[in-house]
């Protein structure tokens, strides 16, 4: 199989784009993959399905890919911007990336696992030769999409933390969602108005089915707590675990 067709088939390319071209550098160790768009395409006009969309200029784009026998990889093409009959111009979506992203999808899904196993984001950042910011930039866009398909459901059980930075002089409070092992939110400071904020970013639903909530003996934390969810103030009986013998 030529490097081109092999390139074709890891980025998964629809029919309208193609590899022209495979650059390596032993040099440099790194890869350079040209992908062009094949001549004839047409696009729908999304604002009047009756006419297509212009092509109003071109931009010159690059991104990272995942690496290629710890080549450093990236893909470059001339990405066109598409006008509509409503005058409004965007950038055509390529289908190895998101729109305005600076790198792959797959390699955007490999940061996201370290990320999970990493306990730095700089660890991260070591391991897959990207800068901070962009490491940074593909971890705010995983909590985005991942909010946006959060759904509102009965949490019976909370936990309010601090997050103390700077040598303990700058707090952070944070919400989390003890069955699941999971951060549902969190607010700057952790004084009653922040963690009075925090709760409340629950819905009245959720907050009328929480039964308790985990927390050390910050007055903050209690007064939100028997101000925002009253039931939760209450013991709660919890069966102790099985011992079992050996």
């Amino acid at each position: 199989m030529k490097d081109t067709a092999l390139y074709e088939q890891l980025l998964g390319l629809k029919s309208s784009w193609s590899v022209k071209k495979v650059e390596l550098s032993l040099a440099e160790q790194r890869v350079v993959v040209e992908v062009v768009l094949k001549k004839g395409q047409v696009w729908a006009d999304p604002t009047d399905a009756t006419k297509r969309a212009h092509v109003n200029g071109w931009s010159e784009r690059q991104w990272r890919h995942l690496d290629t026998c710890q080549f450093e990889t990236l893909i470059k093409a001339r990405v066109p911007q598409l006008k509509y009959s409503d005058g409004s111009v965007e950038e055509l979506t390529v289908p190895w990336a998101e729109r305005y992203s600076r790198v792959t999808t797959l390699i955007a899904g490999f940061v996201i696992k370290l990320l999970e196993a990493c306990p730095t984001t700089q660890a991260v950042c070591t391991l897959t030769r990207l800068s901070w910011s962009t490491v940074n930039a593909i971890m705010v866009s995983a909590v985005e999409r991942g909010m946006l398909r959060r759904t509102e459901e009965e949490i019976a059980y909370l936990g309010i933390d601090e997050k103390s930075s700077e040598k303990g002089h700058t707090y952070a409070s944070i919400l989390t969602g003890i069955g699941r092992s999971r951060v549902l939110d969190l607010v700057p400071q952790r004084k009653l108005e922040a963690a009075v904020g925090l709760l409340e970013t629950l819905t009245p639903a959720q907050r009328a089915s929480v039964k308790a909530v985990a927390m050390d003996m910050w007055p903050a934390y209690m007064s939100a707590t028997r101000q925002c969810m009253p039931q939760a103030d209450k013991p709660v009986a919890v069966a102790a675990p099985k011992v079992l013998n050996k």
